[in-house]
C-alpha cells in the first residue's frame, strides 16, 4: 500500500496518479471508506481527476458529487496548480468546488496550492498556512510504482494528447486490394496478425495499420472483435492500437480511436481514455457515417468515473465476436 499522509506526499504523487504533470489545473482526489492492505489501514482512493483552473466549478462539482454519492466518498484532497494571473481564479473555483462537495457530506481533508509541480516550487496548505518546497516528483513512491508497472509519466497533458495526433497516413488502397484478394477471410487474417503484434510487443506496419482500420470500419461486429485482443494485455493492446489510429483517417480513425479508448480505460489509464474519446469525437465530426454507439458508452462511463472492471466484460464479448470471424485465441 502506498500512503499519502502529508502535503508533500500528495503533491509528488499527483503526476504519477494522473499520468502527466498538470499545469493551470485543479486536481481532486476523492477518498472512500477505510480498506486494509498488508496489515495497513487507510482511506480508499476512489478517483483522481483534473480540471482546467479557469473552468467554472459547476460542471466538475455536478460530476464529482454524483461520483461521491455512488462510491460512498467520505473525503477529498484538493490541489490548485496555477501560476500568474490565473491563480486567483483557480483558487476561487477550488473554493466553490470544495464548498459544494462539503455540502454533500464530503469532508475536505487537505487544500493545497502551488504554482507548479516541479522540484523546489513552494506550496502552501490553505487551511493551516503551513509551507514547504515540492520535492522532485520522480522520487516519489507512486512514481516508482508507475514506472515498475510500465506506465509513462508525461511532462504535460499536451504531451499525452500529442500521442493521439496524426502521423503519415497508411495507404488505404493497399488494404482495399488485400481485402479484395482475401474476401471473407480478410477480417480473420487481419485480426490474427494484429494479435501477434500485440503479443510480441511489436510496432504494426503501415500496411497492417491500414488493414486494421479497414476492418474496424467494416461494421460493429468487426470493430468489437478487436476489443477481445485485450485478452493479450490491455496496456499492450493500447500501445499497438494507438499507432494504428494515428495512421488512418475518417471512419477508420473514429473506430480505432474508440478501441484505443477502451484499451486505455480498462488498463487503468483514465487520462489516456479521456483524450482518446475526445480525439474520436473530433474525428467523427468529419466522418458523419461513423457509428458511435460504443464511443457514446465509453464517454458516459468515463464521465461517471465507472470502475474499469464495470466495462471490462466487453473483452469477453469481443472475443466472441472475433471467434465468429474465425479468430482463434490461445
Amino acid at each position: 500500500m502506498i500512503r499519502l499522509t502529508t502535503a508533500t506526499d500528495v503533491l509528488t504523487a499527483i503526476p504519477a496518479l494522473l499520468g502527466f504533470t498538470p499545469v493551470q489545473s485543479i486536481v481532486t482526489i476523492l477518498l472512500g471508506g477505510e480498506s486494509e492492505v498488508d496489515g495497513m489501514t487507510g482511506a480508499r482512493l476512489v478517483l483522481v481527476s483534473r480540471y482546467d483552473a479557469d473552468q467554472d466549478a459547476e460542471i466538475p462539482a455536478e460530476r464529482l458529487c454524483g461520483i461521491a454519492a455512488r462510491e460512498n466518498v467520505t473525503g477529498v484532497i484538493l490541489t490548485v496548480v496555477a501560476g500568474g494571473t490565473g491563480a486567483a481564479t483557480a483558487l476561487d473555483n477550488m473554493t466553490s468546488l470544495r464548498d459544494r462537495l462539503e455540502a454533500e457530506g464530503v469532508a475536505p481533508m487537505l487544500s493545497l496550492y502551488t504554482a507548479e509541480l516541479t522540484e523546489g516550487a513552494m506550496w502552501v496548505n490553505l487551511d493551516t498556512l503551513e509551507r514547504g518546497a515540492v520535492p522532485d516528483p520522480t522520487t516519489s513512491a507512486v512514481h516508482a510504482a508507475a514506472v515498475f508497472d510500465g506506465r509513462n509519466v508525461a511532462t504535460s497533458r499536451a504531451a499525452v494528447a500529442a500521442r493521439y495526433g496524426l502521423a503519415a497516413e497508411a495507404d488505404p488502397r493497399i488494404a482495399a486490394r488485400v481485402a479484395a484478394e482475401q474476401g471473407d477471410d480478410f477480417a480473420r487474417a487481419t485480426i490474427t496478425e494484429f494479435a501477434v503484434v500485440i503479443r510480441n510487443g511489436e510496432i504494426p506496419s503501415a500496411d497492417l495499420a491500414a488493414r486494421v482500420g479497414l476492418v474496424a470500419a467494416s461494421g460493429p461486429t468487426q470493430r468489437d472483435a478487436f476489443l477481445g485482443l485485450a485478452h493479450y494485455g490491455a496496456a499492450e493492446a493500447h500501445a499497438a492500437m494507438i499507432l494504428v489510429a494515428t495512421q488512418v483517417r475518417g471512419h477508420a480513425r473514429v473506430q480505432t480511436l474508440t478501441i484505443t479508448a477502451y484499451f486505455a480505460y480498462i488498463a487503468g489509464t483514465g487520462p489516456d481514455a479521456g483524450i482518446a474519446i475526445d480525439a474520436a469525437r473530433a474525428s467523427a465530426e468529419d466522418a458523419p457515417e461513423a457509428e458511435t454507439r460504443l464511443l457514446d458508452l465509453l464517454d458516459i462511463a468515463w464521465h461517471r468515473a465507472m470502475h474499469p472492471d464495470t466495462i471490462a466484460g466487453l473483452t469477453a464479448a469481443g472475443i466472441e465476436s472475433a471467434q465468429k470471424l474465425g479468430v482463434e485465441f490461445d
